[in-house]
């Protein structure tokens, strides 16, 4: 069953007190006050999370990324802990997401807003445009991101790589070998409006 959290960037509580000591250590090397507050809010909530589904404190969860590329890596007290999670944020907002019954995860949230022409072509390919308003390409932004999470492949995948039509994942190049990697699996994208506002995405494959 799927599982999210979603916490307030402005209400978060002291670092120290969600952080374990190698985070702490990672955290203090962030340069930017916005890029601190989101990296703290994403483990916020994942570690609520984590906590009331385990049963264990904040610092027994370690959720790091070796070398900076790619997706964290969760341990739980030194060992890699096998559950699907995804963690995202926008505006003000962090989300995460855990999925206990799936193999694979990924999220994303963004805000509606409108987007300049440029935007629009860079990303996405027209057979993935059948519409044009705001609250569509949002969401259909909001679903490649989810999907590109899903296959933890981070910068490394062109967006038009990972194309939704019709709200189904196709996948060519680089993209489908990773897809292709991970068994091929059957993905299903749910859309929903988790805060007002926004649009919320969620891949999953069982």
């Amino acid at each position: 069953m799927l599982q999210t959290k979603v916490v307030d960037l402005q209400n978060l509580p002291p670092a120290q007190t969600v952080l374990n000591a190698a985070e702490l250590a990672f955290y203090q090397t962030l340069k930017l006050q916005k890029r601190q507050t989101e990296w703290l809010g994403g483990r916020f909530a994942l570690k609520q999370l984590l906590g009331t589904h385990l049963g264990y404190d904040f610092a027994s969860f370690t959720l790091l990324t070796p070398g900076g590329v790619g997706k964290p890596t969760l341990t739980l007290d030194g060992r890699p802990l096998s559950i699907a999670f995804s963690i995202t944020h926008s505006n003000g907002y962090a989300v995460a997401a855990i999925a206990p019954h799936a193999k694979y995860i990924g999220i994303d949230l963004e805000k509606i807003t409108p987007r300049i022409s440029a935007w629009k072509n860079d990303f996405f390919h027209p057979t993935e445009r059948t519409r044009e308003d705001d609250e569509f390409l949002t969401t259909l932004w909001t679903q490649k991101e989810a999907v590109v999470k899903l296959l933890g492949s981070g910068l490394t995948v062109n967006s038009y790589d990972v194309r939704i039509v019709h709200n189904a994942p196709q996948f060519l190049g680089h993209a489908q070998e990773i897809y292709n990697a991970l068994g091929a699996p059957q993905i299903t994208l749910q859309t929903t409006s988790l805060i007002p506002g926004f649009v919320f995405s969620v891949a999953l494959a069982l």
